[in-house]
């Protein structure tokens, strides 16, 4: 038998995948840190509240929809909340979201705020139950994924509520 070397073999290529997989592990760590994954306390305590008190009043019983406005040509859009003036949106992301029992053309006779919008229909239903979907939909923007992408791009944080929402109704 000859004298061989057994050597482990650890090449170039092992230490590169390593060095790869922690710095992919190390990425995900840190955008799980700072990527919200629930609503703030205060924020969700408000929601239901206002839910609440949505469920104690009394509706005649009418058809409505709750709608989204969205983006159809990208571009710079007013923003009314936060502190920012305008905002960057990509085409389909959420400008705003609504609830009438009028229809389009009487909720916005004048036409839509922006002639790059789009009014989406999301649901259809009582007056009571468009309202609820619509304050659902206007506190967990804060959540939806668009919105995370865009502050970590420019380094801000979330937005609270849709730009073109200027309160949570």
């Amino acid at each position: 038998m000859k004298n061989e070397k057994i050597s482990i073999p650890i090449t170039r290529k092992f230490v590169s995948y390593a060095i790869f997989f922690t710095a992919l592990l190390s990425s995900f760590v840190l955008y799980k840190a700072f990527t919200p994954n629930s609503l703030p306390l205060a924020r969700e305590r408000k929601m239901v509240g206002e839910i609440e008190r949505i469920q104690t009043k009394t509706f005649e019983p009418k058809l409505c929809v709750q709608y989204a406005l969205v983006v159809l040509v990208e571009g710079w859009f007013v923003c009314y909340n936060g502190e920012i003036p305008t905002i960057y949106l990509k085409r389909g992301e959420v400008w705003k979201y609504g609830k009438t029992c009028l229809g389009q053309d009487k909720r916005y006779p004048n036409g839509l705020p922006d002639d790059r919008l789009i009014f989406k229909v999301e649901f259809t239903g009582t007056e009571e139950q468009c309202l609820i979907i619509e304050k659902q939909k206007i506190y967990n923007y804060y959540l939806l994924p668009e919105n995370i992408e865009r502050a970590a791009r420019s380094g801000t944080k979330p937005l609270v509520r849709p730009p073109g929402n200027k309160i949570d109704r």
